[in-house]
């Protein structure tokens, strides 16, 4: 808890500069995006698109690092949990575990430095391995920045000396890195390849659509426009929410399989067999 309020602390004392920075992060990556397609960009967008469209990418960003901290902390407790019982056993002190809640708690406690230890040395472990697999990852813009941030968050997890006033600047410099390479990739991407990004609209009874027959890429949109681009005349197109009709953004269901794919996962499985066994067996007091 002390952690967090130093935290939230440091954010109240430099809310002014951090408003600052998220501005000019905003205002650099949609001039150097939507110029590169000749749009005067901030005739179209308000202070609020500019808040928000540094606060999305950071919000993605903590969404990965929170998915992969839950999955590998499911994965480690169940585990763990085998490993505790096989201990028990050999020791011949499952019966007196499992004989009444006051014995589980003095067993727990024996058990729970380990654990945080066997955590945190998973986690770093992960870490190096992932290094061999990050390069057949999908989504590697978002994925790469996610990666170093996370070791930083290791390193203050691991680190008996908080180091906030490092880690806080250092973890900015990697955000406002990655946000411009993905801004001169995606800048490069739409000019010239066809996208899969799919949304339609009508304007004057016109259908416009980004569907795969169409030579439109999707480039974004502020509160109250929508940019689209024609690869094959190179013409941006600008066009006022206010004035469409029926806009349909189509659902690609990649994330309903990877939650399937996630919920299939051996481990993860079992860990949900464990948990509703658990909830159905009767537990004596």
């Amino acid at each position: 808890m002390t952690e967090i309020n130093k935290i939230i602390k440091l954010l109240k004392e430099n809310l002014t500069l951090i408003l600052l920075v998220i501005y000019s992060v905003s205002f650099t990556n949609y001039f150097i995006y939507y110029k590169s397609f000749n749009i005067s960009i901030f005739n179209y967008i308000n202070v609020t698109d500019l808040i928000f469209f540094t606060l999305e990418y950071i919000f993605k960003i903590t969404l990965i690092i929170f998915i992969y901290e839950v999955t590998v902390f499911i994965i480690f407790t169940f585990l763990f949990n085998v490993y505790e019982r096989i201990v028990l056993l050999k020791r011949k002190k499952l019966e007196f575990y499992l004989k009444s809640k006051k014995n589980k708690k003095k067993i727990e406690k024996l058990f729970l430095k380990p654990f945080q230890k066997g955590l945190l040395n998973t986690k770093f472990f992960l870490f190096f391995l992932g290094v061999f697999i990050l390069p057949f990852l999908p989504y590697k813009l978002i994925i790469f920045p996610a990666y170093f941030i996370y070791i930083i968050y290791l390193l203050e997890l691991g680190s008996k000396e908080r180091m906030f006033k490092f880690s806080i600047p250092f973890v900015s410099i990697i955000i406002f890195i990655s946000m411009i390479v993905t801004t001169l990739f995606n800048s490069y991407s739409k000019r010239f390849e066809k996208e899969d990004y799919f949304i339609s609209f009508k304007q004057d009874s016109k259908a416009i659509t980004t569907s795969k027959s169409s030579h439109l890429n999707y480039l974004g949109e502020t509160s109250t426009y929508i940019f689209l681009y024609d690869i094959s005349t190179r013409k941006s197109k600008i066009y006022q929410k206010s004035s469409l009709t029926n806009i349909e953004v189509q659902n690609n269901g990649r994330i309903d399989e990877y939650i399937f794919e996630v919920k299939e996962f051996y481990p993860v499985k079992l860990f949900i067999d464990w948990l509703n066994e658990k909830k159905n067996t009767p537990h004596n007091n």
